[in-house]
């Protein structure tokens, strides 16, 4: 049983729930580029209460309890948004909360971090279309895109409450990628449901996107683990390690129902 405290550590140090990362960028009236839009750091009221809707701002400063994506409150802004229930957490690599610095004036520090998330929601608010690769990076898989469904740039600026507004949702994914949402060419969507939908759209996004580029594109036939079958796997590891279990003597004893009490042995 020596090797009991490194293998209590090793299996620590897995997750005991599922973690994913999603960038997400603020495309202001006129902007096509991928500097000008990393550069910004606010967005539009409409923009700010679908972010509140999506998930909870936290303090990223000593952290301990939340998954942070790899962010550091030093150099990447000391809040973030994530969402998280019993068996996942998403963490948002919002760039209008990270700060721009004046020794990064191509926003390097926010693009590897967005450039890497293989999910990425676009809040378009240009007037044309987003395009697939606007952000030079080698992770082009998924991008959800919001656009204002109200003509012009008026109503995305406005101070209305929104109630009222609608919103074109669009997916774009990587050439290959097999179809994975409701969404079609586009759905419109209601203020109050977007931030659901879209939340929705980037965990399942992330989840195909890691199958793409974990099988290849597709074309390998290969085991995407998740976190709990990972440690599930260790544990497994570990008790084939393990000496045989004595055998208990004919007669009484609670060893006799031991057998039935391992859990590792049904899965």
């Amino acid at each position: 049983m020596s090797g009991l405290p490194a293998f209590f550590r090793s299996l620590d140090r897995m997750p005991v729930i599922d973690t994913h990362k999603v960038g997400i960028m603020y495309v202001a009236p006129g902007q096509t580029h991928e500097r000008d839009i990393l550069g910004n750091n606010h967005g539009s009221p409409a923009y700010t209460r679908f972010l509140e809707g999506l998930g909870r701002l936290i303090n990223l400063r000593g952290q301990v309890d939340v998954y942070a994506g790899g962010l550091d409150p030093d150099e990447d802004g000391e809040y973030a948004y994530a969402w998280w229930d019993d068996i996942g957490q998403i963490l948002y690599h919002t760039a209008t909360l990270m700060p721009n610095h004046e020794h990064d004036p191509h926003f390097d520090n926010k693009k590897r971090h967005i450039g890497n998330d293989l999910v990425r929601i676009v809040w378009n608010d240009s007037g044309v279309p987003y395009r697939f690769d606007t952000l030079s990076t080698q992770f082009q898989f998924v991008n959800v895109v919001v656009e204002p469904h109200s003509l012009g740039a008026i109503a995305a600026f406005s101070n209305s409450l929104h109630e009222n507004e609608y919103f074109r949702v669009i997916v774009q994914r990587a050439p290959g990628m097999t179809e994975f949402s409701p969404i079609g060419n586009f759905k419109l969507i209601s203020a109050e449901n977007l931030p659901l939908l879209v939340r929705q759209l980037s965990l399942i996004g992330d989840w195909f996107a890691s199958v793409f580029q974990h099988t290849q594109g597709d074309t390998a036939q290969v085991e995407l683990q998740t976190n709990w079958r990972a440690r599930l796997q260790a544990i497994k590891r570990f008790r084939a390690q393990m000496p045989p279990a004595p055998e208990p003597e004919d007669g009484e004893g609670f060893l006799l129902h031991e057998s039935s009490r391992d859990f590792t042995v049904e899965f």
